[in-house]
């Protein structure tokens, strides 16, 4: 029964490059020429290639594709662990929905735990009754939570502390889980899409750097020693080749060796769910989101008629991240030495100039409840919307860019090969 042998049969390349290396030596000799033949060079590189290829071919027909990809059992851990933390995510936020309803109805935190952890198997059916019983030793749902060890983001840990805090669990609660994860889900796309367009920047930088440093200076010797005259395309190729190994190199080095990394570290980071927004350059990404988390909350605060300084401390100590919470106690202290809220927030940087204009209109026409639900809801979305344009723009740029480069060295390279074709007939 005939049987394809895979990349076995690159093996007998072999034997077409023997040959070649052996009628370089019948041709020319074993004495180095004192100016290299440009047909002995020709010869010599292509035996050359054939040999590569049927050792490249040995070693996949032998060991497999295994050697070939040593980063898969890297790649398919970040999956693993990405899957495990996406499902986790989705479960305990299921967990918290009947945590919210449950306290929006009445009914007893503990056994809706335990009435969930009854029902789920696995990891997250640990957690629940763990939390089941935390509640029932007595300790507050935001220290069960800890205890337990739930997957919560920013917003719904929020709502748990600030609904406890001020008797308004189950509002808060059914708040946060309604459109809380709409920004988070705008940023894994714009991540996912630029993991992409990196990876192969990354990639295409390091084939394009080999033929700049080993390809095109043989190319450029060649077609002179043939005295032929190189075409346009490839001596701007050649040009840009010379410019980089000479200057260029220098431009790229960081940026193969520290932007490209660290962006892949962030991205990687933040799929697996590791990724820590209490950081000051990647908590800007998110400070609208955070505005809008602070005006739900101040919004809860003001339902209880409750002071603007005090609200805002209120949020403050409730508010997860150190960042945040550290802007909303300064601002409390300008709101108690005079300045007016609206201002003090501004300066935070956790709203804006429009915000704050519509929040201060809100407050003098007695709706500041309504407004801050509103302006909330608007920066949700508005958030949102700028991160699917700023993707929407940028990746086809990028995109399109990084063709027509490919493009411009893809035919610079091969039309020197026609015009040699053309030389030697």
């Amino acid at each position: 029964m005939n049987e394809p042998l895979g990349p076995l049969t690159l093996v007998l390349l072999a034997i077409p490059a023997l040959a070649l290396r052996l009628a370089v030596r019948a041709l020319y000799g074993q004495r180095r020429l004192a100016v290299a033949d440009p047909m002995q060079s020709l010869l010599s590189m292509a035996s050359t290639i054939m040999f590569l290829m049927a050792g490249l071919g040995l070693l996949v027909g032998i060991m497999g594709f295994w050697f070939l990809i040593i980063p898969l059992p890297f790649i398919a851990v970040v999956l693993l662990l990405m899957i495990i933390d996406r499902l986790r995510h989705s479960e305990h936020r299921a967990l918290v929905w009947a945590l919210a309803a449950a306290a929006q109805k009445g009914i007893p935190l503990s056994e809706t735990a335990r009435a969930y952890a009854d029902e789920t198997l696995g990891d997250t059916g640990v957690r629940s009754l763990a939390l089941a019983e935390a509640i029932e030793r007595g300790e507050p749902l935001a220290q069960a939570v800890h205890t337990a060890r739930l997957r919560l983001g920013t917003a719904m840990k929020l709502a748990v502390r600030l609904g406890e805090r001020l008797g308004m669990l189950g509002p808060a609660m059914r708040q946060q889980l309604e459109n809380s994860h709409e920004v988070d889900m705008a940023l894994q796309t714009a991540l996912a899409r630029f993991f992409y367009l990196g990876t192969v920047t990354w990639v295409l930088s390091g084939v394009t750097t080999f033929t700049m440093l080993k390809i095109v200076p043989v190319f450029q010797k060649m077609f002179e020693e043939f005295g032929l005259k190189l075409p346009a395309m490839t001596r701007l190729v050649v040009n840009a080749s010379s410019w980089f190994v000479e200057v260029g190199w220098v431009f790229l080095l960081p940026f193969l060796t520290l932007a490209m990394p660290l962006f892949f570290l962030i991205a990687i980071l933040y799929y697996i769910g590791w990724l820590p927004r209490n950081i000051p350059g990647w908590w800007l990404l998110f400070r609208r989101f955070d505005g809008a988390l602070v005006m739900r909350g101040l919004g809860l605060a003001v339902r209880q008629g409750r002071p603007l300084p005090e609200a805002l401390r209120t949020v403050a100590d409730c508010y997860p991240l150190s960042i945040v919470s550290g802007r909303l106690r300064r601002a409390a202290e300008r709101v108690e030495a005079g300045q007016d809220w609206c201002d003090a927030l501004r300066q935070t940087g956790l709203i804006g100039w429009t915000d704050a204009a519509l929040l201060s209109a809100a407050e003098r026409t007695g709706n500041l409840e309504w407004g801050l639900a509103e302006m909330a809801d608007s920066a949700m979305r508005r958030q949102a919307h700028k991160i699917q344009a700023l993707v929407n723009v940028l990746f086809p740029v990028f995109l399109v860019v990084l063709g027509m480069f490919a493009a411009l060295f893809t035919i610079g390279m091969f039309l020197p090969l026609i015009s040699l074709i053309q030389g030697l007939a």
